[in-house]
């Protein structure tokens, strides 16, 4: 997806670009399938709003949150007198739209292959070595530009980067045929045990639901599992949801995906950049990698279309900006992807969350808006971060204070700086959360 829209964006602002991809069929995947507020912004600051459209893509204009029993919804941001919307689609549908897009360029230059590794001269990148589809021998195609995005397994990002990919639990994805969800068009998040599952509409007559697995091994299928989503996750299941759920089960068309988290870590290179997941990645709990995706390609490649290609240090001086600035504008999706999947993952933390978005009012529409990525306000999701943990600490020790719930009280800050620290660590965080930082893991 980010090296379609990469070539989309260059392609139809008079950039000449090659496309080497290893398999143009349509694929079945359970990632990229909610794009935030925020990022179909993107790609209408990028004119490519319209690759949106006939995809059957279901609009999505807030979120509910189920716990216990109770359930509550939170809706966008307001843009004038209408909500600002997100959608949900199928992955490869999408996908397949920004292919046909990009072939009606004539600049555009489609090639079906493998690429095997970077063609190197004097130490510098000046293209790719790759091997053509039912051939076995290996050719070079050079350029002065390689824009490397082949995803999670990207065999080229050890070479231009320092972070090591690190996997969180897994994802098992099913979707749900004629689904009556408790809140049309919104995401769902539902608070379980052991672990949260969402769902969310991707087309007029299905539903996705994801179901984390936490630990290093994915869910092996077969009779237990069965037996697990059936007698675990199913009583946990909206009632509305269980009829179409469990019969999604009963077919057993389960899709795994690991979750990942790659700090972004970019090592500068002469010839060559990272885009995507191959750069960056975030946990999937918040739906913001289309976003960070669509952020970073809008970023770099306004820088790319402004630099004369022939000329190396103009394109090496994007790359250097685009790598500098980057987390401005992505720094707070990163955050609260983590920092959220870290509070659910944790008792106190999560009802903390829950009572305190259920307040309504700015409690709920600040944090949406971080959420959306319509806010991109590193400060603002900071102290609302902070605001849930303290929120939730008073709460635990009323009416009466007790050794016992103090103890307790203070376990929970301490839990919340643990979770958040490391993730601003890899931010660029700006001098005051650093010394707040620093000062709370001294106390806590």
């Amino acid at each position: 997806m980010a090296g379609a829209t990469m070539a989309a964006y260059l392609g139809r602002n008079g950039k000449k670009v090659a496309v080497i991809e290893k398999n143009w069929s349509e694929q079945d995947r359970i990632v990229g399938e909610l794009l935030q507020p925020g990022g179909v912004q993107k790609l209408r600051d990028m004119d490519l709003g319209f690759l949106l459209e006939d995809l059957d893509a279901q609009p999505v204009t807030g979120y509910a949150l189920f716990l216990n029993g109770e359930n509550f919804e939170i809706a966008y941001p307001k843009e004038g007198e209408s909500t600002v919307k997100g959608f949900g689609f199928r992955n490869g549908k999408f996908v397949q739209k920004i292919r046909d897009y990009i072939r009606t360029l004539p600049n555009i230059h489609a090639v079906d292959g493998t690429v095997t590794g970077f063609h190197e001269t004097d130490g510098n990148i000046t293209g790719v070595v790759y091997r053509p589809a039912g051939s076995e021998t290996e050719e070079v195609l050079n350029a002065p530009l390689t824009i490397v995005c082949e995803g999670p397994f990207s065999n080229l990002r050890e070479k231009l980067s320092d972070s090591e990919k690190q996997v969180s639990g897994y994802f098992l994805g099913l979707v749900l045929k004629n689904c009556n969800l408790p809140y049309p068009n919104h995401g769902h998040v539902v608070i379980a045990e052991p672990s949260p599952f969402l769902l969310y509409p991707i087309t007029s007559t299905e539903t996705r639901v994801l179901i984390d697995f936490p630990g290093d091994l994915p869910p092996k299928k077969g009779p237990e599992l069965r037996r697990y989503l059936n007698e675990v996750v199913g009583p946990q299941v909206p009632d509305s949801v269980k009829p179409s759920y469990f019969e999604a089960v009963e077919e057993g068309r389960f899709k795994v995906m690991p979750n990942h988290r790659l700090p972004a870590i970019p090592v500068f290179r002469k010839g060559a950049v990272l885009v995507g997941d191959s750069l960056n990645m975030r946990h999937p709990l918040t739906g913001g990698g289309m976003t960070v995706a669509f952020t970073d390609i809008h970023h770099l490649g306004k820088r790319l279309i402004e630099a004369d290609s022939a000329d190396s240090n103009s394109v090496d001086e994007a790359i250097r900006r685009f790598y500098r600035t980057r987390h401005e504008s992505t720094s707070t999706i990163n955050i609260l992807a983590d920092a959220l999947y870290g509070v659910m993952r944790n008792h106190d933390l999560r009802d903390a969350c829950y009572d305190y978005l259920r307040r309504g009012g700015h409690y709920a529409a600040e944090p949406i808006s971080i959420l959306s990525a319509i806010s991109r306000d590193q400060k603002l999701l900071r102290n609302h971060f902070f605001a849930v943990a303290f929120y939730g600490a008073r709460n635990m020790v009323r009416p009466f204070p007790s050794p016992k719930k103090l103890g307790r009280s203070y376990r929970m800050i301490r839990d919340a700086v643990h979770i958040i620290d490391p993730l601003f660590r890899y931010e660029h965080p700006d001098r005051l959360t650093r010394s707040a930082l620093k000062m709370s893991k001294v106390i806590f």
